[in-house]
């Protein structure tokens, strides 16, 4: 069954206007750009989606989906539609991609089925949060484009349908809770076989030699033996290395060649979401999500001293092209801060990759006149710090290349052939802004034909390494290069993987959970079709033509189904053996029974039980670990425990002797703001219940910040201090206060009560299983 189009109006007209945006912050950014125009109002995200509590896609019917209105909207929603109602012109501002245009076409469905008023609905696309992006956005308004509607309700019902069919399957084999998703499991499929290539890989001996030759005059210089016999070196053994000593020893060296030349460095294009999140990563050490959410805090708006503006442009996208105009400011900006010589003749044009939806543009500075350190005062210190990386980034991509010379020496005598190199850099060209300066060598000055001698030889033992661990970056690049998810999917698709349990961080490094592993066993071979690198990537490109018009939406997700429902029927009919599988049997006996006991899974993880069970109940409790110091208070060995909380370390003499060693928070990152009671830095720190911002002096002072936040701005004033006041959230619930805090701490009270039982949706929340739930 088609999505019914929203009712639109042929023909404009003036009168009062409304504009609709998905974001709080991005509303108000825009109001205020505005000046009063139009009232702006936000739906606050999705105003509606599947049921939690059921699959929510009737399967016969053509795989329609039931949409419901989300739990706690419905107060948005009657606003919306009162002050729809009011207005002779409605625009829709959501983002201008998939996710976007379902909120748009969620919202215009709300406002025209009350049958009291049906208003005029525009869309408009704001790739930018500044004046000139609002103006471009309402001189070209549109209609909302149902096939991007069409390819976001495949992709929701594609997702519903692996993630309630299949999850509930794992639950039953492995352990409840458990969850599977058609990107979110090839995903983790990817950690899991590098994993195995790592376990399963034997080291390989090899050797390298090294010499360091002199000239008469007395210079040394080292150079790398590349050639023996005329072919490559290949020494697997120190008698290898042996034989290459006695024939140096014998050989007479001379320089056989010297040749010079110029190597260019093309800087990078600007970024695109996936690079975005690869170089925060690797150069200020952001997880994905922390990059995502500091990028749409840019994007939504920044207020300045006089203004409130975006500082970037949209940050979901995979598109390198960059508007002219922007192109020649850059340049124009360049010549002006560095000089014509860091300028290249021609605008650079960075191409595409193929199967890129191009929508929009890269991601880069709204206005080249807000530098980094112009706007520093105004910024978190990540946020300065992503925001400084995406305008270098730009500006450097239209800077000139770098220009090194490469000197080669080759040094022979008898069959053995050395390789020294010398790196200048002539000119740094984009490097000066951006990018990691290539480190320099230096060479005596040589001859060809000139006579060296062999001062020494330096043979160093190696071992070959196994394929490297995926980092965040590494494995985004992985998904990306193999058109696995989309840009906007990428954090969310990381970040499920560590919600689960199913991977874990080592020295940045992701590493399979024995949990992860077991799920990647569990599903990969049952449903080989679903959770298979190409079939994903097949599919994303399905959904891009449903984009284009070029393919039905329910032909799509059938042609899916399909292959799914034949491995959901195999893997139900083997559910017992499944479960029987995982199941190791110890050489221990229960001490209630005499039966063997069973290492299982279960709703905690992995424990050790009777294999007689149910008719036996002994579970076998893990032994704590004794630890070396002993309890202050009491003298009793300390132990290491698991509790709620993860593990920790208390007295053994529990519960008589209830002593707890106080693990410290970790400190994430030092602060720029000062605490308010001693003055000492601010410190962000993850401790037992997460991360919290407090003073860096702790324990001499022990201040907390707490965090309240900010959902709307409203029209009314602070009476102390003249400030709008805001509707605010805090671990207490909502309350209303000014818009100034902290320099103003006015609450007013009897606000924020909770919201009454029949303002919220009728279906009862529960937690989701499929990837958009996550």
């Amino acid at each position: 069954m088609k999505a019914k189009k929203p009712k639109i109006k042929s023909r404009e007209r003036r009168g009062k206007e409304l504009l609709i945006v998905e974001s709080p912050t991005k509303a108000h950014t825009i109001e205020s750009l505005l000046g009063g125009r139009m009232a702006v109002l936000s739906s606050r995200g999705h105003i509606t989606d599947l049921p939690k509590s059921r699959l929510g896609v009737d399967i016969e019917k053509g795989f329609e989906p039931h949409f419901i209105r989300i739990v706690g909207k419905a107060k948005v929603i009657n606003e919306l539609k009162e002050a729809a109602a009011k207005a002779d012109t409605v625009y829709l501002g959501c983002d201008p991609d998939r996710e976007g245009e379902a909120i748009a076409y969620s919202v215009a469905h709300e406002i025209t089925g009350n049958g009291s008023k049906s208003p005029f609905i525009r869309r408009v696309l704001f790739y930018e949060i500044t004046r000139k992006g609002i103006e471009e956005a309402f001189r070209q308004p549109q209609d909302i484009d149902i096939q991007k509607v069409y390819s976001h309700r495949a992709r929701r019902v594609l997702d519903r349908l692996v993630g309630y069919l299949v999850s509930p399957l794992l639950s039953r084999i492995v352990k409840r809770g458990l969850s599977a998703g058609r990107v979110q499991t090839v995903a983790l499929r990817l950690v899991v076989e590098r994993e195995r290539e790592i376990q399963k890989f034997q080291p390989q001996e090899y050797w390298t030699v090294k010499a360091v030759f002199a000239k008469e005059s007395g210079e040394t210089f080292e150079a790398l033996l590349v050639r023996l016999d005329e072919s490559e070196p290949k020494l697997t053994s120190a008698a290898d290395v042996e034989k290459v000593k006695e024939g140096c020893a014998q050989a007479d060296f001379r320089i056989n060649s010297v040749k010079s030349r110029e190597r260019h460095r093309r800087p990078l294009p600007p970024f695109v979401t996936a690079t975005m999140q690869q170089d925060a990563a690797q150069r200020l050490g952001f997880p994905a999500r922390k990059t995502m959410r500091h990028a749409q805090e840019l994007f939504e708006g920044i207020k300045l001293a006089d203004e409130t503006v975006g500082l970037i442009t949209y940050p979901r996208t995979d598109s390198f092209r960059v508007s002219e105009e922007m192109v020649s400011a850059c340049r124009e900006l360049i010549a002006q801060r560095f000089g014509s010589d860091y300028l290249p003749p021609a605008p650079r044009h960075y191409p595409d990759r193929k199967g890129t939806q191009g929508a929009h543009e890269a991601i880069r500075p709204t206005r080249l006149e807000l530098t980094p350190d112009s706007v520093k005062k105004f910024l978190s210190p990540d946020q300065y710090r992503l925001y400084d990386l995406i305008y270098r980034r730009f500006l450097a991509s239209q800077m000139a290349d770098s220009i090194y010379e490469l000197t080669e020496v080759m040094v022979g005598g008898g069959a053995y052939e050395f390789r020294a190199e010398a790196v200048k850099c002539r000119f740094e060209g984009f490097e000066k802004l951006y990018g990691d300066r290539q480190t320099e060598k230096v060479l005596p000055e040589l001859k060809e034909g000139e006579r060296v001698k062999m001062d020494s030889l330096l043979p160093e033992q190696k071992w070959t390494q196994p394929p490297p661990r995926y980092t965040e970056a590494t494995l985004i690049k992985r998904l990306e290069t193999n058109g696995i998810g989309r840009p906007s999917t990428y954090a969310t698709i990381v970040s499920t993987l560590f919600d689960r349990k199913y991977v874990e961080r080592r020295e940045g490094k992701l590493v399979p959970t024995e949990l992860g592993m077991v799920v990647n066993d569990v599903l990969v071979p049952r449903f080989a079709n679903v959770f298979e690198v190409k079939f994903t990537r097949e599919m994303e490109k399905e959904l891009d033509l449903i984009e284009e018009g070029k393919e039905q939406w329910q032909q799509v997700v059938s042609r899916l189904y399909q292959p799914l429902r034949e491995d959901l029927d195999r893997v139900e009919a083997d559910i017992d053996q499944l479960k029987s599988e995982l199941q190791q049997v110890l050489d221990e006996k229960c001490p209630e029974c005499g039966a063997s006991l069973v290492e299982r899974w279960g709703r905690f993880g992995k424990f050790v039980s009777c294999s007689r069970y149910p008719e036996c109940k002994f579970v076998k409790k893990p032994e704590p670990k004794v630890l070396e110091q002993n309890c202050p208070m009491c003298g009793k060995p300390l132990i290491e425990r698991t509790g709620k909380y993860g593990t920790f370390q208390g007295c053994s003499g529990y519960p008589e002797c209830k002593y707890r060693v106080k693990k410290p928070a970790t400190v994430l990152a030092v602060l720029e703001e000062k605490c308010p009671k001693c003055g000492k830095p601010l410190a962000e720190k993850h401790g037992r219940f997460g991360k919290f911002v407090a003073c860096s002096g702790y324990p001499e002072c022990k201040y907390i910040k707490r965090a309240k936040k900010t959902l709307r701005i409203l029209e009314e004033k602070c009476p102390l201090c003249g400030k709008p006041l805001a509707e605010r959230k805090s671990r207490f619930g909502l309350f209303v206060g000014c818009s100034g805090y902290p320099e103003c701490d006015y609450i007013r009270r009897g606000e924020g009560k909770r919201k009454r039982k029949s303002e919220t949706a009728d279906e009862s929340s529960q937690n989701g299983r499929d990837e958009e739930d996550l």
